[in-house]
């Protein structure tokens, strides 16, 4: 079967040789790779068309600059594989990438495969499927609808958005890009994600890591952008038309406006240089029951992180110790996370459960207390108290 490897290319000349060797040593071979530039300047055509004269499977597309849309738009044009991936040109995938997520295609039969990515720059992070791993079909599509893009319970989306984490049948992707608005310059994975996710009639999803995401000091990321509040819109707008097809039961509308809250967010920062945070309040009662106390914080989620932001700003409040089973070792706000276990080894007079979903919070709750003893275990139930937004000025 062949496959498809798209890479639109735009001035990363530093870091495009990693990426083709990536690609070009897959340990499957049947391939052909796409490499769309897309009006560089700084030499990355020459580097795509020295590769092409070494190995027959290159395509090199030359346009004028366009955008991402465009190029990736020229990319699945030219394409002839049965299945497509996409791979920016500054990042690079395991060498058994096509190998792999081709057995999960279920010989064929599957639509999309949905796989990790790791963020590499200051430290490696894993990105997050909150979707459990397995094939999906029929009535189970909808378990995947009601969360791919904002699960509210883990306040994040259920399917990560990349186009680059998916390997996709080049007839639903095509179906999927071809009329995405070229205005589209945030959000531009999304909007084809989501819409193929919807269109698909079987998917699978599997955890595991397969591509590497380059942060540098180019990347997206890291941008400022004073219009962003306008990329928004031209988003919203798209992916609204899109939804209006399917069932409301599977809250799309919804997921659509808090998937778009930290773009907002970002939006502001970088316009305004204000930081916007969502507060969970605090109830008065319970913060001045901690003055003079030393106080364990369990969850460094967001409702765990609007907590610490809220105690530490007591004057007479001693934090002595900050836990989380998934979190524990981590640094938050400069502050190293331990795990539960660690409560024995710690003393303290109060434990405030900052967790949202409150059948886990009760469950961690009656564990506390038979441990600890109802008196110092405080639980505040999150899904229903007051929430706000929070403006620091920095």
């Amino acid at each position: 079967m062949l496959i498809s490897v798209i890479v639109p290319v735009y001035n990363t000349r530093q870091y495009l040789s990693a990426c083709l060797d990536s690609i070009l040593n897959q340990t499957y071979k049947n391939i052909e790779v796409v490499l769309v530039d897309d009006g560089s300047t700084d030499g990355s055509l020459e580097i795509c068309m020295d590769y092409a004269k070494t190995d027959s499977r290159i395509i090199v597309v030359q346009q004028e600059h366009g955008g991402l849309v465009e190029a990736r738009k020229s990319g699945v044009k030219t394409s002839k594989g049965e299945y497509c991936i996409f791979v920016d040109s500054d990042d690079w995938i395991a060498e058994d990438l096509l190998e792999t997520v081709l057995t999960l295609t279920d010989r064929g039969s599957v639509d999309i495969v949905n796989y990790n990515m790791r963020s590499v720059g200051n430290g490696c992070s894993d990105w997050t499927y909150t979707v459990p791993e397995g094939i999906y079909e029929h009535v189970e599509l909808e378990d995947i609808y009601k969360k791919m893009m904002f699960d509210f319970e883990n306040e994040c989306p259920g399917i990560i958005q990349s186009l680059c984490t998916k390997f996709m049948r080049r007839e639903l992707l095509w179906s999927s890009i071809e009329s995405e608005d070229p205005r589209i310059t945030m959000g531009e994975d999304a909007a084809v994600v989501y819409k193929a996710m919807l269109m698909a009639k079987k998917i699978a999803v599997t955890h595991k890591v397969f591509y590497f995401y380059r942060i540098h000091e180019k990347s997206m990321c890291r941008k400022k952008e004073n219009d962003m509040v306008i990329k928004v819109y031209h988003f919203q707008q798209y992916m609204q038309g899109v939804f209006s097809e399917y069932s409301k039961s599977y809250e799309l509308d919804r997921q659509l406006k808090r998937y778009i809250v930290p773009f907002i967010r970002k939006g502001i920062s970088d316009l305004f240089s204000l930081e916007i945070h969502s507060l969970y309040r605090i109830p008065f009662c319970i913060l001045a029951d901690c003055i003079n106390r030393r106080i364990v914080l369990y969850g460094a989620g967001v409702v765990g992180k609007s907590y610490y932001r809220q105690l530490t700003s007591i004057q007479d409040m001693r934090l002595a110790a900050w836990v989380d089973r998934k979190l524990g070792g981590q640094k938050i706000y400069d502050y190293e996370i331990d795990f539960p276990e660690a409560l024995k080894d710690i003393d303290f007079d109060r434990i405030i459960i900052a967790v949202k979903n409150q059948e886990i919070a009760a469950v961690i709750k009656k564990n506390l207390e038979k441990d600890f003893g109802e008196d110092r275990v405080m639980c505040i139930d999150a899904e229903t108290d007051w929430r706000e937004w929070e403006l620091d000025i920095y």
